[in-house]
C-alpha cells in the first residue's frame, strides 16, 4: 500500500489518505486534530474513548487532570463538549451511542487558555474577551464589570433552566509561559488572576452540571484553586489510566491497516513491529499498573514509516529546559527512585520541584506502585524520551555534537563490557571536557554534578546503573551491571584512594559477592581545578 494524495486543506496536509488493496479507501491520519466533529466529518481514524468518558460523567461532577503536552487533552475536551451538546450523529460509530440521554442537552462554556490572546493583551483582557465570545454563542449579554464577576454572571445565565458544563483545557499556560526568571513577575500576576477567576465557582454548584480543568502541570491548591477544593483530582487515577493515551489493544484494533502497511515496510513481521513500537512509545503510565503510548508519536510514525522521536521534535517543554538548567539540585536524583505522592504535587512557583516537573510534562513516568510503602518508581517511559533527554542534555550541557556523544557513548558501552575501565575513564574524560565551563560556574556541588551527569548518559542509553544504592553496609554513589561485572563505584571530589578506602571501609560490595557475575570496585577522584576526572583506583 503506497500514499496516493494529501487529504484536502492545510489542517489536513499531515494525512495521507490511503487505499487498500481492493480498492476500499482507509480512514486517514488524524495528526493533531483536536475537534472531535473534524474527525467523522473528514474521515478520520477515532480512537473511541467514549466508555471512560461515560464513566468520567457518571462517577461524578468536579475534575482536575494533568497529562503531558500532545496527549490528547484537548480532544477530550472538545469530545465531553460534543456529548454533553447532544451532538448524537458525531457518535455513530462510538460505545456511547446507545448509551447517553441524547434528548437532554446542556449549555458548554469550553475555555482553552492555549487560545487565549494573553501575550499581546494580557491575561485579564483575554480572559473577558474569551467570556464574551461564550456569551454570544449563547445569546447572553453580560453586564458584570470585569472577568471574575462575568464567569459567574455567564454560569448564572446559562444554567437557570438546565445545569452548565465548564471545559477548561491547558489552564497553566498564562503561567508555564513565564518561569523564567526576567518573567517570573509576570507569572505570579497571572496566578493572582487565576485565584480571583476560580473564586466563587465552588458556590455556582447549583448551575453546574460538570466542570473539568485539564492541564501540563499541577499547580498547588493553595495558589490557584483554594476555593476549588471539591476538584477530584485524577491525573494518578487507576480508574482513568487509559482516558487518554493509546493502549496496544487500541493500536492494533484501529490502526491495523497503517500497522501492516508499516510491517511491510519494514519487512518485520507484524509482531515484531509492534515490539518495536512498544520499545520507542509505550512505557506512560500514572497507575504503575496499566502503560500507554504517545498519541502523537504513533500517528506520526504511521504517517513517515519510520521509527523517530517525534515527540520533541514538535517542541521542547522550555518551562522544563528553563528550570533544569537553573536546578542545583542533581537530576539524577528524580529518575529510577522511589518517592510519596506528595512529591508530585509540590509544584508551584515559588517552588518548583524538578521531580514533579519531570513526571508532568512526560520525561518520567510510574513504572511501579509499592503498596505497602505507597511509593512510587518513576523512571523515563520509552526510548523516544531517553534520546530526547539525551539531546536536551548535549544541547544545554555540553559543546558536543549529537555524532560526538553517541560515539563517547558507543565507548562506554564497550568499555563496560569488557571491564576495560582505563578506556572507560578515557569517554569520561572526553564527557566531561565537552561540558561548558559556563555551565559549571553554576554549579555548587561538583562532584553531585559530575554523578548526574554520568547516571544520565548511561541510563539513557540502557546500562543498568543504580545510584545512592541502600544497604546494611550504607549508601553505594553507584551500582552498574553487566551481563559478566558488577562495578561498585564511588565519586570523590579529591584523591580516588579516598573513595576505595571508603568502598572497602564500609563493605559497599559485601551485598554481591554472592552474584556469579565478577565484583569490580571503582574509585573516580575528581579535580575542581582541572573541571574533570583526574583520578582513578579499580580493584
Amino acid at each position: 500500500m503506497m500514499p496516493l494524495e494529501r487529504s484536502l486543506g492545510d489542517l489536513f496536509s499531515w494525512n495521507f489518505l490511503y487505499h487498500s488493496e481492493n480498492g476500499n479507501s482507509m480512514k486517514k491520519l488524524g495528526l493533531g486534530i483536536q475537534e472531535l466533529a473534524d474527525f467523522k466529518a473528514n474521515n478520520l481514524i477515532y480512537v473511541d474513548k467514549t466508555e471512560h468518558i461515560y464513566k468520567l460523567i457518571d462517577d461524578g461532577k468536579y475534575y482536575f487532570l494533568s497529562r503531558p503536552r500532545r496527549f490528547g487533552k484537548s480532544l477530550l475536551v472538545d469530545t465531553l463538549k460534543e456529548v454533553f451538546s447532544a451532538n448524537k450523529e458525531i457518535f455513530e460509530e462510538c460505545w456511547i451511542y446507545d448509551k447517553w440521554n441524547w434528548k437532554q442537552k446542556y449549555p458548554v462554556i469550553k475555555l482553552s487558555f492555549a487560545k487565549m490572546s494573553y501575550r499581546k493583551d494580557g491575561l485579564e483582557a483575554a480572559l473577558e474577551l474569551s467570556l464574551l465570545e461564550q456569551a454570544n454563542l449563547h445569546g447572553i449579554q453580560l453586564t458584570t464589570p470585569n472577568y471574575s464577576s462575568r464567569f459567574l454572571e455567564l454560569i448564572e445565565a446559562l444554567g437557570q433552566e438546565t445545569p452548565v458544563v465548564v471545559l477548561i483545557d491547558e489552564y497553566d499556560k498564562p503561567i508555564i509561559d513565564y518561569l523564567e526568571k526576567s518573567e517570573l513577575k509576570q507569572a505570579y500576576e497571572n496566578r493572582e488572576i487565576l485565584k480571583t477567576f476560580y473564586a466563587g465557582v465552588k458556590d455556582q454548584g447549583q448551575y453546574l452540571r460538570f466542570f473539568l480543568i485539564t492541564g501540563v502541570s499541577k499547580f498547588s491548591q493553595v495558589s490557584i484553586f483554594s476555593d476549588l477544593n471539591h476538584l477530584t483530582d485524577i491525573t494518578i487515577s487507576k480508574h482513568f489510566a487509559t482516558l487518554v493515551g493509546y493502549t496496544e489493544a487500541e493500536i492494533k484494533k484501529y490502526y491495523a491497516d497503517y500497522l501492516s502497511s508499516l510491517s511491510q515496510e519494514l519487512e518485520q513481521s507484524e509482531s515484531e513491529v509492534m515490539q518495536e513500537i512498544t520499545r520507542w512509545y509505550n512505557g506512560y503510565s500514572w497507575d504503575g499498573k496499566t502503560f500507554v503510548f504517545n498519541p502523537y508519536s504513533i500517528i506520526s510514525l504511521f504517517y513517515h514509516q519510520e521509527f523517530r522521536n517525534f515527540w520533541f521534535e514538535t517542541g521542547s517543554p522550555t518551562f522544563l529546559i528553563k528550570k533544569l538548567k537553573e536546578a542545583d539540585t542533581k537530576i539524577n536524583e528524580s529518575i529510577n527512585k522511589h518517592i510519596p505522592e506528595s512529591a508530585f504535587n509540590k509544584y508551584d512557583i515559588d517552588n518548583i520541584n524538578l521531580t514533579a516537573i519531570m513526571f508532568q510534562t512526560g520525561y518520567l513516568a510510574i513504572k511501579a506502585y509499592d503498596r505497602k510503602t505507597r511509593k512510587y518508581l518513576l523512571d523515563f517511559p520509552n526510548e523516544e524520551v531517553r534520546e530526547a533527554f539525551l539531546d536536551f542534555a548535549v544541547k544545554h550541557y555540553a559543546n558536543s555534537s549529537l555524532l560526538e556523544m553517541e560515539t563517547i557513548v558507543e565507548t562506554l558501552l564497550e568499555a563496560l563490557h569488557h571491564n576495560d575501565i582505563k578506556r572507560f575513564v578515557s569517554a569520561l574524560q572526553a564527557l566531561f571536557s565537552s561540558i561548558t565551563i559556563k555551565q559549571l560556574d553554576k554549579v555548587k556541588e561538583y562532584e553531585g554534578f559530575y554523578h548526574s551527569i554520568i547516571y544520565i548518559v548511561l541510563k539513557i542509553v540502557g546500562v543498568q546503573i543504580a545510584c545512592e544504592v541502600q544497604s546494611n553496609f550504607g549508601s553505594t554513589d553507584a551500582v552498574i551491571k553487566t551481563d559478566n561485572y558488577i562495578y561498585v563505584i564511588e565519586f570523590k571530589m579529591g584523591s580516588a584512594q579516598s573513595a576505595i578506602d571508603q568502598i572497602k571501609r564500609k563493605k559497599y560490595q559485601a551485598p554481591y559477592l554472592s552474584d556469579r557475575r565478577e565484583v569490580v570496585m571503582v574509585g573516580f577522584g575528581f579535580n575542581k581545578a582541572k573541571r574533570n576526572l583526574d583520578d582513578y583506583l579499580v580493584e
